[in-house]
């Protein structure tokens, strides 16, 4: 929607620059649309496995996925604890290890997803409940 408190007309200048503009930029357009419809289209990665958050357990506490796939960690709505997820070991060439860590704990109403793109072996705990709160995540190629 235009702003009218803010529009004003352009000057002639002003106008012949939008107009070689919109001459330019309308064909390029086009041919990028064309180009775009063309491409062969990506092979969809699928849902992502749910993993419940839940009063001192995930479930389930084993995964084994694709390169590729992703996993959703949901908390459940009969949780009266706080928790979290961490990685607390990974595939040495992981980059980015601290984005599978959540940052704030949660009782309820809470979801973490994360894509595993690098094949390996991934360890998470909960810090509240270490010991009581683990999961294994098996990526292979």
């Amino acid at each position: 929607m235009l702003n009218r408190s803010r529009w004003h007309a352009p000057g002639a200048a002003h106008a012949a620059k939008l107009i070689a503009v919109a001459m330019v930029t309308v064909p390029a357009l086009s041919g990028a649309v064309a180009t775009a419809a063309t491409a062969p289209a990506k092979k969809p990665k699928g849902k992502p496995q749910e993993v419940s958050v839940a009063d001192f357990y995930f479930g389930p506490e084993k995964l084994t996925l694709k390169e590729g796939q992703a996993v959703n960690w949901v908390w459940a709505e009969s949780n009266t604890y706080p928790h979290d997820v961490h990685l607390k070991s990974g595939p040495k060439s992981l980059r980015q290890k601290a984005t599978f860590s959540t940052k704030t704990t949660a009782v309820t109403n809470a979801e973490f997803e994360k894509t595993f793109t690098t094949p390996g072996t991934y360890k998470f705990i909960c810090t509240i409940h270490p010991t009581q709160m683990q999961m294994t995540i098996v990526v292979k190629k």
